[in-house]
This record gives C-alpha cells, structure tokens and sequence, in this order.
C-alpha cells in the first residue's frame, strides 16, 4: 500500500521536474524570449524549499507557482504549452491542499494523490513540458 510519505515524496519529484524545465538562464532570439528566459529564472525559489512531506507548504507552493506562471508572457510558440502547464501547477496546488485535510489511511486520500499525479503526468502535460524544454534548449542558454 503507499503511505502518506512515499506519495508526497513522488509527487514532490514530479515537482522538481517540472521546475527543471524552467531553469532558464541567458537567452537568445528576441526581447520576449529574452523576458520569457529572464522570468524563469525566478520561478526556482518557488518551490526550492518546499518540504513534499508538508502537504499545506506543497499546495501553497504550486499555488504560488501557478500564480507567478500567470503573470509571464510567454512566446506565441509555446503559449499554449504555457498556459497547459500552468493550469497543471494551480490545479496540483488544489489537489495538495485538498490532500492536506484527508486521513492518509483514508482511500480517498489515495486515489487523490493518484489522480494529481496523473494530472501532471498526462500526456497533455508531458508534452507541453517537453515543448517549453525544447524551446528552451533551442532559445535559453544555461
């Protein structure tokens, strides 16, 4: 059975995943990207003490991230995988706070967890991820 730790500790890897993808540092091409580039930078210190195990932090976190994500203007190349991941961090920042009021032994807090982890492995999410890292490759230089 997963416990409570395990859970937290999986989607808190999925977390840092995500955030590697907007590690971006010096960009290239024009000022939107180069602004696009800038602000992901900034979003690592969102997350970068985040505690998976504290479900309340975790949901806060995503929130916060979702919130931030919001307010960049990505480039019309990747703006659709944009707004698909940060629709992904503010519904998995729900899910956390939602986790954070059930009874681990609870099968509802289970299937929850199941499902924000599916959320944000879905293929939708996948590949805007892979999108946003590629684009990035191609345009942030690290």
């Amino acid at each position: 059975m997963t416990n409570r730790k395990s859970t937290t500790t999986t989607l808190g890897g999925i977390a840092t995943a995500v955030l590697l993808t907007f590690s971006l540092t010096a960009c290239s091409g024009g000022a939107d990207v180069a602004a696009f580039c800038k602000a992901g930078e900034d979003l690592d210190a969102t997350m970068a003490d985040v505690d998976p195990s504290d479900l309340a932090s975790t949901g806060g976190a995503f929130t916060t991230l979702a919130a931030e994500m919001e307010k960049i203007t990505a480039p019309d190349d990747v703006a659709a995988d944009w707004k698909v991941l940060t629709g992904a961090m503010g519904d998995a920042g729900a899910a956390f706070t939602e986790l954070n009021d059930l009874d681990p032994t609870d099968p509802a807090f289970l299937d929850k967890a199941t499902a924000v982890g599916d959320d944000i492995q879905s293929d939708e999410v996948t590949a805007a991820m892979k999108n946003l890292e590629t684009f990035s490759a191609e345009n942030c230089k690290a």
